[in-house]
């Protein structure tokens, strides 16, 4: 018996690829086409039931053969004020088709037109960027997560469920695998991989709604340890959701006709959008809802009496999760799209994420990065983007984690880092210090009031900031666990604390309005200073931040069109 087996279960494969939602499937189908053993790991559900694929719409965004894909790469560029990497929206853009094609084979079908084109909606009110439903609506997600399980389980790819990753291992620099625990048993379990892929979503907050529960943000935290470099982290995204039920499909509406109003059934997203209205991007409508808010116009309604009666009726979903739901609503008297229905801010995630090259190769050799683990843009949202980001950057992880496999055995593991890891991770068991629900609650109230993360200002994130790190240094260290299901939360309580910190302090930094990112003490955009990407950096424990010029000389298009030109604040 080796040293590794006495300290825990041993399991080895080629690639490791750490999250089971849309990213990690597309990524170890892809990876197992080209591999001989895959794993998947979960922390979560049985596979085809993990991550916040499962219950999305399911629609995805596509440029069709016939399209441009330089027009599609514009038309983004526009809408993210010039801070996505033209190289990668190309790229992601010319094979998003494929992706389409890819599903429909297996098995997967669109809501289509009557000469039998897929349908699409427009977003955002562009010309060029369209979300395709999934059929029947409102099953998208769902059935989507289906058919790529199916798919896998056909090749062969492994899964393993209810184990918590805690740790990346390193040898000579190189990640050469993983430790983590049953989260039901608490048993340890090391991973030996000659390539790790990480997929486990982005850092949610442990949000209200049941798609983001789950999303903490513990990759992105993991990789940052083991030398990852962070990008886009002072941008979050913000959804606008029903205060009294669950929706999905807004992306969908806005389009068709739907509106918001204030409390006085007036329009008030008008005064602030007066060309594009309502259809626009969501942290700009809950931005302008705290700023009436400020003014004492609130409540605030979306108004679908402007749709159509055969948009209507086509948006009622009609599948899934979605129409249990949705007949439920109308058992109980609400009727969605015949009332106006009260909505309000909700769901809200830090869009930043891990750093990659166009190979989804991490700047850690051997570890790659896949779906909305990867920081791509500046927080808007557009309906079908992170379906589409996923496909792109599961296969590309896939298949580049794949070939580091065939190319890198994996080196020796280092046992006494093992050993660390292990002291460290069972360490709260211990003692019955601060419970993590507990320490999560406080954290939660500094950093969820609308005044630090939707309308900022120097004051606020700092003041926010100092209250965060305190947690950090006074309570995340003496918070305990008295099972391993506690010790899961307790480890996801810590990740997204420090991700948070990361949040305020890029927020700081970036001195102007621009995306996602709106400070009140610097309402302008500042082109000439900030028309950069802020990276963060963990150099031997201390975070260091990196701005870098937006490399316009290297890329095709100009940066001359702003989303946010649209608005008046």
């Amino acid at each position: 018996m080796s040293d590794l087996d006495t300290l825990g279960t041993v399991v080895e494969t080629d690639v490791l690829v750490i999250g089971g939602g849309l990213g990690g499937l597309w990524s170890a189908k892809k990876a197992k086409e080209n591999s001989d053993h895959v794993l998947i790991v979960e922390k979560g559900p049985p596979m085809g039931f993990a991550g916040q694929g499962y219950f999305s719409g399911g629609g995805i965004e596509a440029a069709p053969p016939e399209a441009d894909v330089a027009d599609h790469v514009r038309d983004a560029l526009y809408l993210g004020d010039g801070l996505y990497e033209q190289d990668l929206l190309e790229k992601i853009f010319a094979q998003s088709w494929d992706r389409v094609e890819e599903l429909q084979r297996l098995g997967f079908e669109f809501l289509t037109e009557e000469d039998g084109k897929l349908w699409g909606i427009p977003q955002r009110g562009l010309n060029h960027l369209f979300c395709y439903l999934g059929k029947p609506f409102g099953s998208g997600g769902e059935d989507m997560m289906k058919v790529l399980t199916v798919e896998a389980k056909r090749l062969g790819v492994e899964y393993l469920q209810r184990v918590f990753i805690s740790d990346l291992l390193k040898c000579d620099g190189t990640v050469v695998g993983a430790v983590g625990f049953d989260t039901r048993t608490g048993d340890f379990v090391i991973f030996k991989a000659d390539a790790v892929i990480i997929a486990t979503g982005q850092c949610c907050m442990r949000g209200h709604y049941e798609d983001i529960f789950m999303s903490c943000g513990e990759g992105i935290d993991m990789a940052f340890r083991s030398g990852v470099d962070l990008k886009n982290m002072e941008f979050n995204t913000i959804w606008v959701i029903p205060k009294y039920f669950r929706w999905e499909g807004i992306s969908y509406l806005l389009p068709l006709g739907a509106r918001f109003v204030d409390g006085n059934g007036e329009p008030f997203v008008e005064k602030y959008s007066p060309v594009l209205k309502s259809n626009i991007d969501y942290n700009y409508l809950v931005r302008f809802m705290a700023m009436e808010a400020r003014k004492g116009n609130g409540p605030f309604y979306l108004d679908c009496s402007h749709m159509t009666p055969e948009d209507k009726k086509r948006m009622a979903p009609k599948g899934g999760w979605t129409e249990l739901h949705y007949k439920k609503m109308l058992k109980d008297g609400i009727r969605p799209f015949e009332e106006k229905q009260e909505w309000t801010a909700g769901i809200q995630w830090i869009s930043g994420g891990l750093h990659s090259d166009l190979e989804m190769q991490t700047n850690v050799p051997g570890l790659f990065v896949a779906g909305k683990s990867r920081g791509t843009d500046p927080g808007i949202y557009f309906g079908g983007w992170s379906l589409c980001q996923c496909a792109a950057t599961g296969t590309w992880a896939g298949e580049s984690a794949a070939r580091f496999a065939r190319e890198n055995t994996a080196k020796k593991i280092d046992v006494e880092e093992v050993k660390m890891f292990k002291s460290n991770l069972y360490a709260p068991l211990q003692n019955g210090g601060h419970r993590s629900q507990d320490v999560l609650l406080e954290v939660q109230k500094i950093a969820f009031p609308y005044d630090v993360i939707l309308l900022k200002s120097e004051t606020r994130l700092k003041e926010a900031l100092s209250k965060i790190q305190a947690i950090q240094d006074e309570f995340i260290p003496k918070m305990g666990a008295k099972d391993p299901r506690e010790l899961m939360r307790l480890r996801e309580t810590a990740c997204i604390t420090q991700l948070i910190a990361l949040f305020l302090q890029s927020s700081i930094h970036r001195t102007e309005t621009r995306g996602a990112h709106y400070r009140e003490d610097h309402p302008k955009r500042d082109d000439q200073n900030w028309l950069k990407w802020i990276f963060v950096s963990n150099k031997d424990g201390k975070t260091d931040f990196r701005f870098e010029p937006v490399p316009l000389d290297k890329y095709k298009f100009k940066v001359d069109r702003f989303y946010m030109d649209n608005f008046k604040f």
